[in-house]
């Protein structure tokens, strides 16, 4: 399978975005935190698994917020022998499309493209695979799980016959074929899962369709039988009803009449109530006419004399108000002539500082002149480093090229050590040999060898000859590591270095001139700080082309120390007079509001006076005082014989019980209300019954019941049957897994010895790992050291998952590869696993389709050749 294309249209935050990916080798996509990298996986799986107009969370999750529109998604793949573009849209005008494109030209739409897709991806992938070749952010470090790969099954069955010799003589070649023929049985009555399908699914569910059957019929001859003990309990119950309907009606007449007597008795209460209210209120309004009199006579007299207080006082005030303006008079003159005398010494003072200042700008000019001196020499110091840094043309990219040539002839050296035997000669007397047209002289006793990778004729002159023919794959393996030195040579000659540790030597020395260079730019840096140098220049030539004049420095500091305390001293007396003038002008303000309000106090007195003397003349010339005491006498006896009234018709009232006679009305008019309403349904549902049991006489519950008991037992006899074949065919596959199962054992050697030929470019030579019969890493070996796999830190075991589905990928046949995915990964790495890791996905990328979805690049500069993708906002 090959991911050719991918395209995401208002997909969650994304509005458009279209990636290809390299059909063979590493493709890096490359983009900020949550700018939809994550999202490309789950696109993909949506597309090729869920229907356009799916209702699952995790497609209405998909949706976007940002526009009401439906996510499109577009992927173009390669499946074994075909290859399609296959597009959906979801949640708005649902829509799928299919364009095969080989090996025959189709266009689908709508479920049957659906339906076209799962069937080739079910001819033609290892879904297994598929999952297990992908490492998530969320699961980076857990162990990969691939028991389940069909693929990688079928891959380490042909390396494990391979490499055991003489395997094939114990197998009849048919063992696949009767395991299929028993899964295809074992499929006839149960699923992948175990659960019951087909004949032994349709046998259960004949035995439970019969004996629900079987329930209903017997529910429904039980509901007859409840029906008829219904009737006869209703037809007594009505009877009780009816006798109980006239009672309830009798206590109902008698409980209206006691009611009546008592609303009658409730209505003159309170006729007299309000009579009793009426008098109290015509008492209330003569008394406070009453008391109205007396509190004018005493408002008129307090008035009175509040004026003549108010008066007293305003001629005070105003004599205060003048004695306040002449004290603001004499505190301005003062404050003027203080005024002046500061303006004389501040004059005094800003003449003293002028001098101050030039001498001032003579003392800048000797520190601008040492500064400007030490720029300089740093300066110059700076120019030699990197004069000499831009002689060393040693890039990082040349040294990386040839760091990782080294490595491509070390691995092909070693390669080429273990697929070639080396021949020795050892002489048991003074010989001479002939090699080729060489002539190699040996004492006794010295040893001389020979690799079997070269091609060579060694002989004994007159006594024998011996030709040496190297292997086909000796002489690819020594092909090899000619073809990676004379690489490795060709980077030295092009980087201008004699060898691997000159140029680490001139990566070293422009490590360290580069790091001198900004320490010299950091100094330079400091000199100057926030200024400019030409600035700074300028500065110091302007200082020397206007010199200080010669002054006595001690002289001119202290007339401006003696001219700034005088200033001090004639400002705080400056100060003191504003104050002054400002205090009386206070005062004198409040004197005159003072005596403002004491004048409007005479007014308000005098307005308030009048007016209560003039409301007390208007009272009495409508009635006089005596008359009005009268009245409210009067009064205050009427309300007293009105309130006895009603307190004596109260009392009858309580005595009646209303209260009472209402609970009683009221419980009596439920009572029959309730007795009636029971009565009626009561009288109801006895017809109802009689209805159904005239209709259950016409139905024959009891002979549907016997025939559904008959047709279970037909039910029951059948699932024995089928069971007892379900079971054997159960037992059967059992056993024959169990016997594949051990075989499986022997899948691990081929495995782990991919796993440990990737992971030693990673991990060094002394790199070993355990491996179980579900090809899961358990432990890891290092430098003798062994390790469990859940005690690694977080980056090594990032880097044996990794290292794992790339040795999958390397393994499993080409029609059963799938794209390695690797999300955000490696983030646990140090520098220098990285650029083993680069090694690690060049070799395998070469063979197979990698995809690195990463927020950090960088981490993977060492994968050579790698297609690099930039994803924007």
């Amino acid at each position: 399978m090959r991911l050719h294309r991918l395209v995401l249209t208002n997909y969650r935050g994304i509005t458009h975005r279209e990636i290809e990916f390299a059909e063979q080798g590493v493709t890096v996509v490359c983009g900020a935190n949550e700018i939809g990298k994550s999202s490309m996986i789950e696109a993909l799986d949506l597309l090729l698994e869920s229907k356009d107009r799916s209702n699952k969370k995790d497609v209405k999750q998909v949706k976007p917020t940002h526009a009401d529109v439906g996510a499109e998604v577009t992927a173009e793949i390669s499946t074994g022998p075909y290859r399609f573009v296959y597009r959906k849209r979801f949640h708005k005008k649902c829509e799928t499309e299919l364009q095969i494109l080989a090996p025959a030209r189709e266009q689908l739409t709508g479920d049957e493209a659906h339906q076209r897709v799962r069937g080739m991806l079910d001819e033609t992938v290892d879904t297994g695979l598929w999952q297990a070749q992908r490492v998530l952010q969320a699961a980076s470090t857990s162990a990969v799980d691939l028991s389940g790969c069909d693929a990688l099954s079928r891959a380490l069955d042909v390396a494990a016959s391979d490499a055991v010799d003489g395997l094939s003589a114990g197998l009849s070649g048919v063992e696949p074929v009767l395991i299929e023929k028993i899964d295809a049985e074992y499929a006839r009555y149960f699923t992948a899962t175990g659960r019951a399908t087909g004949e032994w699914a349709a046998a259960i569910a004949a035995v439970k369709t019969a004996e629900d059957e079987v329930a209903t019929q017997a529910a429904a001859v039980a509901e007859v039988e409840e029906r008829v003990r219904a009737h006869a309990a209703l037809s007594t119950e009505l009877e009780a009803l009816t006798a109980r309907r006239a009672d309830a009606a009798e206590r109902l007449r008698e409980a209206q009449s006691a009611a009546e007597a008592v609303a009658k008795l409730s209505a003159e209460a309170r006729a007299a109530e309000s009579d009793a209210a009426t008098k109290a209120a015509a008492e209330a309004t003569a008394t406070a006419a009453l008391e109205e009199r007396r509190r004018l006579r005493e408002d008129v007299q307090t008035r009175q004399e509040a004026l003549t207080a108010a008066e007293t006082a305003a001629v005070a005030a105003t004599e205060s108000e003048a004695t306040g303006a002449e004290v603001v008079k004499a505190a301005e003159v003062a404050a003027a002539a203080a005024e002046q005398e500061l303006q004389a010494l501040d004059q005094r003072v800003r003449l003293a500082r002028q001098v101050v200042d030039r001498l001032a700008e003579a003392a800048e000019a000797e520190r601008l002149t040492a500064l400007v001196g030490r720029f300089d020499t740093v300066q110059t110091e700076r120019a030699t480093v990197a004069a000499e840094l831009a002689r060393i043309t040693l890039t990082d990219n040349q040294f990386r090229g040839i760091e990782v040539a080294a490595a491509a002839v070390d691995r092909a050296r070693d390669q080429a050590e273990l697929t070639a035997a080396a021949i020795e000669f050892t002489a048991e007397t003074d010989m001479e040999l002939a090699v080729g047209e060489r002539r190699i002289t040996l004492t006794a006793g010295e040893t001389w060898s020979l690799s079997a990778a070269d091609a060579a004729s060694v002989a004994l002159p007159g006594i024998l000859r011996v030709d040496v023919k190297p292997a086909a794959t000796a002489v690819d393996t020594h092909a090899k590591l000619a073809a990676a030195q004379a690489h490795l040579t060709q980077l030295l000659a092009e980087a201008e270095v004699a060898d691997v540790e000159q140029a680490r030597g001139l990566r070293d020395r422009r490590a360290e001139l580069t790091g001198r260079r900004d320490q010299l730019d950091a100094t330079l840096s400091g000199i100057t700080g926030a200024d400019d140098i030409d600035e700074l220049r300028a500065r110091l030539a302007a200082l020397r082309s206007d010199p200080a004049p010669e002054i006595d420095a001690a002289a001119a500091k202290s007339e401006l120390a003696a001219a700034e305390q005088a200033l001090r001293e004639a400002a705080t007396h400056a100060e003191t007079q504003r104050k002054v003038v400002t205090a009386a002008i206070k005062q004198l303000s409040e004197r005159t509001a003072a005596a403002a309000t004491a004048r409007n106090l005479v007014t308000v007195a005098r307005a308030e006076l009048t007016a209560s003397t003039e409301r007390l003349a208007a009272l009495r010339a409508e009635q006089s005082d005596e008359d009005a005491a009268a009245v409210a006498q009067v009064a205050v006896e009427a309300a007293r014989v009105a309130q006895q009234r009603a307190a004596e018709l109260a009392a009858q009232l309580a005595e009646a019980g209303p209260d009472a006679v209402t609970a009683a009305l009221a419980a009596a008019r439920v009572d029959a209300d309730d007795v009636d309403a029971r009565h009626g349904d009561t009288a109801r549902a006895l017809r109802d019954i009689e209805v159904e049991l005239a209709v259950f006489g016409t139905e024959g519950r009891t002979g549907k019941l016997d025939a559904a008991k008959i047709r279970r037992e037909h039910a029951l006899a059948a699932y024995a049957r089928v069971q007892r074949r379900a079971r054997a065919v159960e037992l059967l596959r059992t056993v024959m897994n169990r016997h594949r199962d051990n075989t499986r054992l022997r899948y691990v050697q081929p495995f782990r010895t991919e796993v440990e030929r990737l992971g030693r470019t990673v991990f060094g030579e002394t790199f070993e790992v355990e491996v179980d019969s579900d090809l899961c890493i358990r432990n890891r070996t290092l430098d003798g050291r062994t390790v469990p796999f859940e005690s690694l830190s977080g980056g090594a075991k990032e880097q044996l998952g990794i290292v794992a589905r790339l040795a999958v990928a390397a393994l499993v046949a080409h029609e059963d590869t799938v794209p390695v995915v690797i999300d955000d990964a490696l983030g646990f790495s140090d520098p220098e696993r990285l650029a083993r890791m680069g090694a690690v996905f060049d070799q395998v990328g070469a063979n197979g389709q990698v995809i690195v979805l990463t927020c950090s690049p960088e981490r993977y500069n060492a994968v050579s050749g790698a297609h690099r993708v930039q994803l924007s906002a």
